[in-house]
């Protein structure tokens, strides 16, 4: 492993590169090839309309039996529905329809076209023999040459000591050499024998058996293999084999092998029916070299089962084998800061005004400072009857819950929360009064306080805003302004004794905490409130399609009292007034957005919290992205990514995420590109900080992909699609 005084610079570099060319090569031509069509040999016609059924012959000089045998020679044309034959000579049985033709052979049908040195073929049956043939499917770019071509059917083809490829012609970039080669249309198909994979003229590698699809549709077989090398587990090759099961479920296997660590499998199944979808997947090494030889593991599971009308079973298990497994294994640095797993089951009803859910919660731990309370059960109800829009409306949760934890109070967890409100008002301002009341009960085991706990809270709240708005830009855009205030109360209540199952603190770092009636989560504590908002909003919306181009909001809290509910790290608020929030977003042009949210504290006169994003994508395949996030003194970070083309069959990508306070780099990636008519190429390269915040890991990813015969290689486009915003 690498310590933390790793340096990116040629990750920056090559990142700040990509952002200047995207600026510099504003005019790049599209990031996609553009293929030239298949090529189609050159056919005569007697007719552009032939009549059903009927044979047209035509030649230079011949010999007509209608009943026997017709000779043709020179420059030969033989026609018959969509089928049309040209040779130097042929010749015609009657009473069969058989043709037998030499020379320069070219022969078309709907679906395929021959050009041969011979052939023996019944035009009916559309079957027969050519010897020395090339050959190009009407319906894909799929061609090559054979010595011997038998065609079965219209549909069907057996090419012997023969070749296939996708690339034109022109551009035979790879092809398949094969003893033996089958072609069935029908099932869009393709199987070969003694296959040896040829790039140029160079053999790359051999197999004795392969089968294809002919329209890229998925197919049961082995997958080419794919190359990996990390830091923490070596090289690695891996060759999956997919199941295709049914219409409706596949499954993958992939045995590989790691230098580091042995051997592994990974395996997936996934299924959907009318009553069922989810996905199962599992991967085990059974002895980890890298590990004093452990069995190391893990395990998901998504399930989703409709089993009446209304009700719905959920499933969701994830689980490893050790706490290490997301760092030796993972491929990002999220991946790898996993602090714990989900394990729910949950049964969901859910009737015309109502919701129920009975669900079973627990947690794989990962960082055992972090562990979460499981809960079983936990049920849910909640039941919000059909109104009017000038009715009152009415809403009621509840919630009752056991909460497990070692070496912690646990216990059961009643709640019930009822709501009225009643909006006033018409499209120029609206009124809203709200109360509430939320009564909570607890009956705990080894609470220092006390085991048995009652608290009953009332809210008040009363939302209001006006809305104006005018003519802009000569009546082509719609200016409006929204002022709005929001009131909220909640009376004190000490509630230092109840514990701490679900809630935290929610940090006053979104504009919706402005408009929020409870600074915490969870139902463990509930906030005292007598405060007023105070917001304004502009926008700037299209008058003709009411798209919204430009948005910009401030706000800010006034509190009338001090804030006496605490966490046990908290102390008494006392401030007079919140920071200043502020909001912008909009459109800089059709391919550019900016969005930011800032904090000003008034009485230190600083930033606390800002997060700005600009994102860049065209219909050219440029995508640019450059976000900037600061939490005050704990958090400074920059972020840039970007997928740029820089010609027809060349592009770069990147990302890099920068601690600005430590001054290192969190995660970085780069990778390039190339893609022709024939196959497609993609190599990255990737640095992440794992868990223990000190050391990297590093791997480099290879996709290989032959247009039309499938993808050699790990699928990199996934992890570029998570980490570069807009990567498709």
């Amino acid at each position: 492993m690498k310590k933390n005084n790793y340096k990116s610079n040629y990750f920056l570099g090559l990142i700040s590169a990509g952002l200047f060319l995207l600026v510099y090569k504003a005019e790049a031509d599209s990031q996609f090839p553009v293929c030239a069509v298949p090529q189609r040999f050159d056919v005569k016609q007697i007719t552009n309309n032939p009549a059903q059924n009927a044979i047209y012959m035509e030649a230079d000089e011949g010999l007509i039996n209608r009943t026997g045998v017709s000779s043709l020679l020179g420059n030969t044309i033989i026609q018959q529905n969509d089928l049309t034959l040209n040779a130097n000579k042929a010749s015609l049985n009657g009473s069969n329809n058989t043709v037998s033709a030499d020379g320069k052979v070219i022969l078309s049908t709907k679906n395929i076209q021959f050009d041969s040195d011979s052939i023996n073929y019944q035009l009916d049956s559309q079957s027969g023999e050519f010897n020395n043939v090339r050959y190009q499917l009407k319906k894909s770019s799929t061609n090559g040459h054979s010595n011997k071509v038998i065609q079965i059917n219209e549909s069907q083809l057996e090419l012997q000591d023969a070749t296939y490829t996708t690339c034109p012609p022109s551009a035979n970039s790879w092809h398949i050499a094969a003893d033996n080669i089958k072609l069935d249309q029908d099932k869009q198909l393709g199987t070969a024998k003694n296959v040896t994979f040829k790039v140029g003229g160079t053999p790359i590698f051999y197999l004795p058996w392969m089968s294809f699809s002919l329209n890229n549709q998925r197919k049961s077989g082995f997958l080419s293999p794919s190359l990996q090398i990390s830091e923490q587990s070596g090289f690695s090759i891996a060759t999956p084999y997919y199941f295709n099961l049914a219409p409706n479920s596949d499954a993958t296997l992939t045995p590989s092998y790691l230098s580091k660590r042995g051997l592994k499998l990974d395996g997936e199944f996934r299924y959907l029916t009318h009553r069922h979808k989810g996905l199962l997947e599992y991967e085990i090494l059974p002895r980890d070299k890298a590990s004093d030889d452990k069995q190391r593991d893990y395990f998901k599971i998504n399930h989703s089962s409709k089993l009446t009308k209304s009700t719905r079973l959920n499933v969701k298990l994830e689980g490893v084998s050790d706490n290490k497994y997301f760092d030796d294994f993972g491929k990002s640095l999220s991946t790898s800061s996993t602090s714990a797993l989900e394990r729910r089951i949950e049964v969901v009803k859910v009737g015309k005004n109502w919701r129920f859910s009975a669900a079973s919660v627990d947690y794989q731990a990962l960082n055992a400072t972090d562990a979460p309370y499981s809960k079983v059960p936990e049920l849910k109800f909640s039941y919000t009857p059909k109104t009017l829009s000038n009715d009152i409306k009415l809403s009621l949760d509840t919630e009752l819950s056991y909460f497990d934890k070692s070496n912690a109070p646990t216990g059961m967890r009643f709640d019930v929360n009822l709501k009225a409100s009643k909006k006033f008002g018409n499209d120029g301002w609206y009124f809203k009064p709200s109360v509430g009341l939320q009564h909570t009960y607890y009956n705990l085991k080894d609470n220092p306080a006390g085991n048995k706990h009652n608290r009953s809270l009332p809210t008040l709240s009363l939302d209001t805003g006006l809305f104006f708005d005018r003519p802009w830009a000569d009546g082509k855009l719609t200016q409006t302004l929204e002022p709005r205030l929001f009131y909220t109360y909640t009376p004190f209540r000490d509630q230092s004794k109840l514990p701490l199952f679900d809630t935290a603190k929610t940090d006053f770092s979104t504009s919706t905490q402005l408009f929020s009636e409870n600074r915490y989560t969870g139902k463990d504590r509930i906030g005292d409130t007598n405060n007023l908002t105070v917001a304004l909003t502009s926008r700037i919306q299209n008058r003709e399609t009411g798209k919204e181009l430009f948005t910009a909001s401030v706000g800010q809290i006034f509190y009338f009292e001090d804030r006496k509910v605490t966490l046990p790290e908290e102390t008494v608020q006392r401030h007079s007034e919140s920071e200043f929030a502020f909001e912008l977003s909009g459109k800089i042009n059709d391919n550019t957005r900016l969005s930011t949210s800032t904090f000003w504290d008034p009485k230190t006169q600083k930033w606390t919290t800002t997060e700005t994003r600009i994102n860049y994508k065209d219909d050219k395949g440029k995508i640019a992205n450059i976000s900037y996030l600061s939490l005050g003194s704990e958090l400074e970070q920059a972020s840039a990514s970007f997928a740029m083309p820089l010609d027809k069959i060349w592009s770069v990508v990147g990302r890099v995420d920068h601690d600005l306070k430590n001054d290192r780099n969190l995660e970085t990636l780069a990778g390039v590109e190339y893609q022709n008519c024939c196959w497609k190429t993609r190599l990255v390269g990737r640095k992440y900080l794992t868990s223990d915040n000190n050391t990297y890991d590093d791997a480099i990813f290879l996709q290989f992909e032959l247009k039309g015969l499938g993808n050699l290689g790990n699928k990199a486009n996934n992890f570029l699609e998570d980490k570069i915003y807009g990567y498709e």
